[in-house]
């Protein structure tokens, strides 16, 4: 651990833990006290760096109405404010929610919520401060940009594009990464069931897909993507599918791909992988081996049939409204089916399966010494 002295206080090198903490909390206002326990895999470490940023004063706690969260000291926004005012300046500045922060509860799960994002978006190797990335959604900037590797934007910083932004006031958006080839609306329903305004949040699309169009050099339809605190919400949604309860922005008329990821190790593997296609591809292709090519003119959407002509879909990366097409016509059909998932998946799917889903499944720690045995 890198000591900061009271005397002569400066900021901690950028790859320690001390520096990371204290820049997450200056960019999200709050960081949940939990949530910082996945910044490292030591929690003992953990501590004695929490211990040693309050006992100099950079780092403080606030708990009030069961929420615990750090936020900073004054020093130390002069401080960030002095050394890297291009990485700070936006966020510790003027009235932000992230310097002037409201003490109601709403309100910090708003900051919460954000910040659990954030942590989840660094730990999958994106990109998150503002002087690292490309300023898209800054109006004076007039681009096109070439979008070299994955990005994310939080709320605030989509909202500084002024009138445009006016049409995500009342989003439940968390942000948007942008990757090379590809943009996510990023929602973020921590341990609660997500909620929807459809209206609101097709406006937030069109704007979206309208920074594609004039500010990066690629135009495609934007996707969602969902996170949450645990797989049991996904096996939720789609068994309110199957009744009344049907979230029509989420499951039919919203985004073509919505994306479910844990905000966990297992979710920021995934997310690496929607954010490198190339990965992708490569299991793809080690699970078409297994199979044979899915019919063009198949009556329902699949990735993939076994000998049988049995439809497969991949789920491991679960995309909602294609594995509830995929669910609803074998069942319309009454036809059998496979879903493809990793065994930390499998407990949400198999309710879902009923007796004419398999479930076939891939062995995560596997899949990462084969595909990516670097992280």
């Amino acid at each position: 651990m890198i000591p900061i002295s009271s005397q002569s206080p400066t900021l901690p090198s950028h790859n320690s833990l001390n520096y990371e903490l204290l820049s997450l909390t200056a960019i999200c206002g709050e960081v949940p006290c939990a949530g910082s326990s996945r910044l490292t895999a030591s929690e003992s470490y953990r501590k004695k760096v929490v211990t040693s940023l309050t006992h100099d004063k950079l780092l403080r706690i606030f708990s009030s109405h069961h929420l615990r969260g750090y936020r900073l000291g004054v020093r130390t926004k002069r401080l960030l404010l002095q050394q890297e005012p291009e990485r700070f300046a936006f966020y510790l500045s003027g009235c932000s929610d992230t310097n002037a922060i409201k003490s109601e509860v709403p309100r910090r799960i708003r900051l919460h919520r954000i910040a659990q994002t954030y942590v989840t978006m660094l730990n999958a190797g994106t990109m998150i401060y503002r002087d690292e990335k490309p300023p898209i959604f800054s109006p004076a900037a007039s681009g096109p940009f070439h979008i070299e590797q994955p990005y994310f934007y939080d709320s605030r910083e989509m909202k500084e594009a002024e009138l445009e932004m006016l049409k995500i006031r009342g989003s439940r958006m968390a942000g948007a990464l942008f990757t090379s080839n590809r943009v996510f609306a990023v929602y973020n329903s921590m341990e609660f069931l997500p909620v929807f305004e459809p209206q609101v949040e097709m406006r937030s699309k069109v704007m979206l897909e309208q920074v594609c169009r004039t500010k990066i050099s690629f135009n495609l339809k934007a996707s969602g993507l969902l996170l949450s605190d645990n797989m049991d919400i996904l096996h939720t949604l789609l068994a309110r599918s199957r009744t009344r309860s049907l979230d029509h922005f989420l499951l039919n008329d919203g985004y073509e791909h919505f994306y479910f990821l844990t905000n966990n190790s297992y979710g920021e593997t995934l997310l690496q992988l929607l954010c490198c296609p190339e990965i992708t591809m490569q299991v793809n292709a080690a699970l078409l081996q297994e199979f044979q090519p899915s019919l063009p003119n198949s009556r329902l959407e699949c990735d993939a049939v076994d000998d049988s002509g049995a439809p497969i879909l991949f789920c491991y990366l679960p995309d909602i409204p294609r594995l509830y097409r995929f669910v609803s016509a074998l069942d319309l059909l009454n036809s059998t089916g496979i879903l493809v998932c990793f065994d930390f998946q499998a407990d949400a799917l198999r309710p879902l399966c009923g007796d004419n889903i398999e479930l076939q499944i891939i062995d995560f720690q596997n899949f990462k010494a084969r595909f990516l045995p670097f992280i």
